[in-house]
């Protein structure tokens, strides 16, 4: 780690030596490696001091601890946020049984059916509004909007134009709201959510804040998870973020975080340090789609090409899904014939896909892992099944980003209808965030109808090719 060799923008955020930091970068910019950089630097001019790196999701968190072992201090942590809030709520007492999953939407959808039995408000009586409605509570918890008097105040900002909501639409969600949080009472039970809420009303120990606390990928927490974070920073906070990137519904600014972000307390990384000009310039075309961009929203970060080269990424259509499964397979086996040492992603949408795709490349003598399941390092060679939304982060020699068709990126319900804008955005982001995983060569398959995302990249920035 001390080895790494930073760029002018890099060292400059590490160098920085304020309570408070914002570093903006695009996808492949280095972001995590300067805040282990900063990490160590601490650890070294701060003898006493403690440090924590917080992620989001738990692979990313395994791929920052492997990075971090490199500084070898007991004074570093590396966690997920809920993995955190956990142990502080554990040392707060007895914690709630969780409730996650399909028991948490049966729960969710049982107190929408209580409701229509007394209410013929339309969010109640058509089954269209559940996944909407679901989404909202969610959303409420994350914002901290927990009197019924906040929440119908409150800025929907990033819920999307899709459902109209006025305010006395938000009065009924709130009933909803409020006997979904009674229900989980009742039963003894809280979700995920509830742990920066249940911290936020109990009180964090001393014991578990940290002098310092470096957040990745924070575009992705809530609000009320990074003012937790902030309160719990005895020191410094240093917050690493890419709006451009931003997968989940999450709504804040810094200001309502607590976090200073004028006066030299941003830097800004705008070029790749990861993948190649080819590949990143087909991300580009796709990336000038996002509303922020066409928008010129200000946290927004325009990326400067690497110099890097590669070839072309590939774009292959397949007749169905088995022919994309003999050409995926036949093209990692040549890949780690021809590169041992690489390492390769094969991106998923779904959980089913990652379970066929270990049986077809077992099936064919191909060594493979799911990274997720079998919590394997993403650091050494080899072939790594996971999920869109679990590679964020991360990064690969090759990637295969599978089944690039409509329905399924963006993914597409009949009964909700067309996606607004906004889901449109978090779904091109997504496809964006996995295609910015490749260092070097980069696939994307599909089979029936390609995706509209296919349509708005520029088709001269890849090869066309059938399987």
């Amino acid at each position: 780690m001390q080895d790494i060799t930073l760029t002018k923008k890099q060292q400059e955020a590490v160098e920085y030596e304020g309570d408070q930091l914002l570093i903006r970068g695009i996808a492949g910019s280095g972001k995590t490696t300067v805040l282990l950089k900063q990490a160590y630097k601490i650890l070294m001019k701060h003898p006493g001091e403690s440090v924590a790196l917080i992620t989001y999701n738990q692979t990313l968190a395994r791929y920052a601890a492997e990075l971090a072992s490199l500084l070898k201090s007991e004074r570093l942590t590396v966690k997920t946020f809920h993995s955190w809030a956990y142990g502080a709520l554990f040392r707060n007492g007895r914690l709630p049984r969780v409730v996650s999953g399909k028991p948490q939407t049966e729960l969710i959808l049982s107190c929408i059916q209580e409701l229509k039995k007394t209410n013929a408000h339309r969010f109640f009586r058509e089954a269209r509004f559940e996944e909407f409605l679901q989404d909202e509570v969610h959303w409420i918890k994350g914002m901290g909007a927990l009197t019924r008097e906040t929440y119908i105040k409150v800025e929907r900002i990033g819920r999307g134009t899709k459902v109209k909501v006025d305010r006395s639409d938000r009065d009924k969600i709130y009933d909803l709201f409020e006997l979904y949080q009674n229900k989980l009472k009742q039963k003894t039970l809280c979700d995920y959510d509830d742990y920066a809420l249940l911290l936020k009303q109990q009180g964090v120990q001393e014991s578990q804040k940290f002098d310092n606390i470096l957040i990745d990928e924070a575009q992705d927490l809530q609000q009320v998870q990074l003012q937790l974070l902030k309160n719990c920073a005895r020191k410094r906070i240093i917050i690493a973020a890419d709006k451009g990137q931003k997968i989940y519904k999450t709504s804040f600014t810094w200001r309502e975080i607590g976090v200073n972000i004028t006066g030299g307390r941003t830097k800004i990384l705008t070029d790749s340090q990861r993948s190649t000009e080819q590949i990143m310039r087909l991300a580009a075309s796709l990336q000038q789609h996002d509303p922020l961009c066409k928008n010129k929203d200000d946290e927004f970060v325009p990326p400067e090409m690497p110099s890097r080269q590669g070839p072309k990424p590939t774009m292959v259509h397949c007749t169905d899904y088995m022919e994309e499964e003999v050409f995926v397979a036949n093209t990692i086996a040549h890949l780690r014939k021809a590169q041992p040492e690489w390492s390769i992603g094969l991106l998923s949408r779904k959980t089913a896909s990652l379970n066929r795709y270990e049986r077809v490349l077992n099936n064919k003598g191909i060594d493979c892992v799911q990274v997720k399941k079998e919590g394997a390092s993403v650091l050494d060679a080899g072939v790594k099944l996971m999920s869109f939304h679990s590679a964020k982060g991360l990064e690969f020699d090759a990637v295969f980003i599978l089944c690039v068709r409509e329905h399924n990126i963006p993914l597409l319900d009949k009964e909700q209808g067309e996606p607004d804008e906004e889901e449109l955005a978090v779904e091109r982001r997504l496809l964006y965030v996995s295609m910015t995983r490749a260092k070097s060569v980069l696939y994307m398959t599909y089979y029936d109808k390609p995706s509209r995302f296919v349509d708005e990249m520029d088709s001269d920035l890849y090869n066309s090719e059938k399987a």
